[in-house]
């Protein structure tokens, strides 16, 4: 199909990268995907950015030849970051999922300022592992102190991919404000963390997403290049363009719910609630909150398959099942992901009769324990909010989580986003933007509705869903 001016967008997931190219007027033209896994080297867990690189301007090259591809846009997962010295990795790009030694994580609050402190002017709950740019810069500090030193540049992962294939370097908000420690939310510019760890003086001119840093020739193409973006972001700034009170559940991995709202209110009892605030494209706070209820539907959606001989996914929402699940008060409760969530001092466990009796009582029961977690979540962001809540992701397409969602929502609306590319099309309109020298919210509006499809309300009894959330709560709150 010829294009005047395609768009190239490249986003990577933590296991599925996708190869996305776009019209001129934001319609997706052609998709791939390819999986590429984390790795060891020395010891360390990592994310395979040789192989993604290489991958990438493979496509890259295949693109140019079959459109003609104007802009490329990346963009990623946040919380993880490339360390250069004189233009090459100093060290390779650590997983966020590097576990590191308490002792140094102690000290880093110590040094820093206690995680309620941090919180209150980053928005930033402390996160096992390496989920925090701002730890890992100073866990690399006091782990390889000689390549601490080294280190003349950092980038984060959309800008480093970008850097590897343009030659272009930049920084860019939202990677920056992505529950790091690096970003000060009040004076929106670096945190004393950065300043101190000297990451601001080891950046590159913070740009905006939709800002053009050059072009570069690329095969038959000559591309626009655009920063990167960080891949909530992307998702979320299709929706902000088009306006209006929402709230995004953006399903995947991780369930991340986000509620774009005037101003920075973080509260204390948010801490361990998973409660963050991302920064947009824009640069404005916006409160979220999350859980990792993709990993918790795999892990239990292998033991059904495993146990029954059955696809669960292919189950169909039965209404009355649904209802006599409530009745029982059969429950799952969280903790299979340790200091995340809503619930963090909850243990895993199946309770009750329904996870064993059927395929399809267990496969409902595991939809009605994510739309109660998502309940949760939702609530502690957008508190009495009437506001639309728009699934995005692979929870879209599950009937059953959809339907205990909307049941749980009974004031507001549930919709299905039926168009499958949300993140792909905010990388997408920030190159579109670069191309025409404007900026988000000057485009036109037509072109980012992406037929939504309200959820109905199914026929469960309000009074069992009450004492279903209160039996809930009572088992995850205890210890």
């Amino acid at each position: 199909m010829f294009v005047e001016k395609a768009i190239a967008v490249f986003d990577i997931g933590k296991s599925n990268k996708k190869f996305l190219i776009f019209s001129e007027d934001l319609k997706p033209i052609y998709s791939e995907s390819t999986r590429i896994d984390e790795i060891r080297v020395n010891g360390l867990l990592c994310d395979d950015s040789e192989s993604m690189i290489s991958w990438m301007r493979t496509k890259l090259m295949e693109a140019s030849k079959k459109w003609n591809v104007r802009a490329l846009a990346i963009t990623t997962f946040g919380a993880t970051i490339a360390n250069l010295k004189k233009g090459a990795l100093r060290l390779p790009i650590i997983s966020y999922n590097q576990n590191i030694e308490d002792q140094i994580r102690e000290k880093f609050y110590v040094e820093f300022g206690s995680p309620l402190q941090l919180y209150m002017v980053t928005g930033t709950p402390p996160y096992g592992q390496l989920l925090n740019a701002g730890i890992q810069v100073f866990w690399i500090r006091e782990k390889f102190p000689e390549i601490f030193d080294e280190i003349d540049e950092i980038l984060f992962l959309p800008q480093y991919l970008t850097y590897m294939l343009t030659n272009f370097r930049a920084s860019e908000v939202t990677s920056l404000g992505c529950h790091t420690y690096l970003y000060d939310i009040i004076k929106s510019g670096w945190s004393s963390v950065a300043q101190s760890l000297k990451v601001d003086a080891r950046s590159p001119e913070i740009f905006n997403v939709w800002d053009p840093l050059g072009e570069v020739k690329f095969g038959f193409s000559k591309l626009l290049v655009t920063p990167g973006i960080h891949d909530s972001n992307a998702c979320l700034l299709p929706y902000i363009v088009r306006g209006g009170d929402f709230i995004l559940a953006s399903t995947g991995t991780w369930c991340v719910f986000m509620h774009p709202t005037e101003g920075f209110k973080p509260r204390c009892g948010d801490l361990y609630k998973d409660v963050l605030y991302y920064v947009d494209a824009y640069g404005k706070p916006v409160r979220s909150s999350r859980f990792k209820g993709g990993f918790e539907y795999d892990h239990y959606r292998k033991i059904i398959e495993s146990r029954f001989s059955v696809k669960p996914e292919n189950i169909r929402l039965d209404v009355d099942v649904l209802n006599k699940i409530l009745r029982r008060k059969d429950l799952i409760t969280p903790g299979l992901v340790e200091g995340s969530g809503q619930f963090q001092s909850s243990k895993a466990k199946i309770i009750g009769e329904s996870f064993h009796a059927s395929a399809k009582e267990a496969y409902h029961l595991l939809n009605l324990y994510l739309a109660v977690e998502s309940f949760f979540a939702i609530s502690l962001i957008a508190e009495k909010s009437k506001a639309d809540i728009i699934v995005q992701g692979g929870f879209a397409k599950n009937d059953i989580y959809l339907a205990s969602l909307s049941a749980l929502f009974p004031k507001n609306r549930v919709l299905k986003a039926a168009f499958p590319e949300a993140t792909g099309l905010g990388a997408a309109l920030c190159a579109k933007c670069a191309l025409e020298e404007t900026k988000p919210n000057k485009l036109d509006k037509e072109m980012l509705l992406m037929g939504e499809e309200e959820i109905r309300k199914p026929s469960v009894d309000a009074d069992n869903l009450r004492e279903y959330l209160e039996t809930f709560v009572k088992e995850a709150s205890s210890r």
